[in-house]
């Protein structure tokens, strides 16, 4: 029966869509199994008792409501609409209403300083180019030498694979410029991927996530702390937009909600002045 559902209830979706609605409900089946039934047999009940379970062993609302939308649509793709009428899940915060993770000044400045005293031209460049662009890791792993434009007194990087199939067009600052250019200049081959692996061929993202996660931080952070910075210099949303490739102007919107480190400078310049 999950079988059919991956074929027939999934068709269009993603191969990681796929694969998250088949895990979700390969957990919902053992779950029933030990409840005494199946993916056939299940009812109401069983639904609203599985999501509590999940409740109660900590997973996150994210989570839970990414297994519930699972279990919605295998629910109604097997006919059994009944089975998730008023279930009651888990609220999800509202996304919009949050600050993203971001760095701080001093995170960002102990990264920028230790990658640099690495002394590894690639991975100075990697970061660069993704705290000055904001641009996704899938998107940076895709980039070719073609991509990037430079000179002495302007750059400009060109995301040609961008979320939507998008094509979106960023300019390079002098940091980024300089990273990138002295990258490419230890560079004797003619491939044309931008970044390459220590095996000679187009970096993954698995590596790049492996690499920054040795300083403890995600790839999205960078993305986040470039869109944050431009939003906290009072930059204009449409720009924003443009360079960063979200398709809402409301996810932008976001960014300006206070984090953590605003709230503690607001309270240390209390009655300062």
């Amino acid at each position: 029966m999950l079988h059919r559902f991956l074929e027939e209830g999934l068709r269009g979706k993603s191969a990681t869509t796929i694969r998250t609605y088949e895990h979700a409900i390969k957990q919902f089946d053992e779950w029933l199994q030990g409840a005494g039934t199946n993916l056939e047999e299940y009812s109401r009940s069983d639904v609203q008792q599985y999501i509590d379970y999940l409740a109660s062993k900590k997973k996150t609302a994210a989570t839970i409501n990414k297994i519930w939308s699972a279990i919605k649509l295998f629910s109604k793709w097997a006919g059994k609409n009944a089975a998730i009428e008023d279930i009651s899940v888990v609220k999800q915060a509202d996304i919009k209403k949050q600050a993203p993770k971001s760095l701080d000044t001093k995170e960002r400045n102990r990264l920028i300083r230790e990658l640099d005293r690495a002394g590894n031209a690639r991975d100075y460049a990697i970061l660069m180019t993704l705290m000055m662009t904001g641009i996704r890791v899938s998107e940076l792993v895709a980039l070719d030498r073609d991509d990037v434009e430079t000179n002495e007194r302007s750059g400009n990087l060109t995301v040609r694979s961008g979320k939507g199939n998008k094509e979106r067009s960023i300019p390079l600052n002098v940091e980024a410029r300089r990273a990138i250019q002295k990258y490419l200049g230890e560079r004797s081959d003619e491939i044309e991927a931008l970044f390459l692996s220590n095996r000679r061929e187009r970096i993954s993202v698995r590596s790049i996530q492996h690499l920054l996660g040795q300083y403890d931080v995600h790839p999205h952070q960078l993305r986040h702390t470039f869109i944050r910075g431009l939003v906290k210099e009072n930059q204009d949303i449409a720009v924003i937009q443009s360079m960063s490739g979200h398709s809402s102007a409301d996810m932008i919107l976001r960014y300006s909600q206070p984090t953590e480190e605003d709230k503690m400078l607001a309270v240390e310049s209390l009655f300062k002045s």
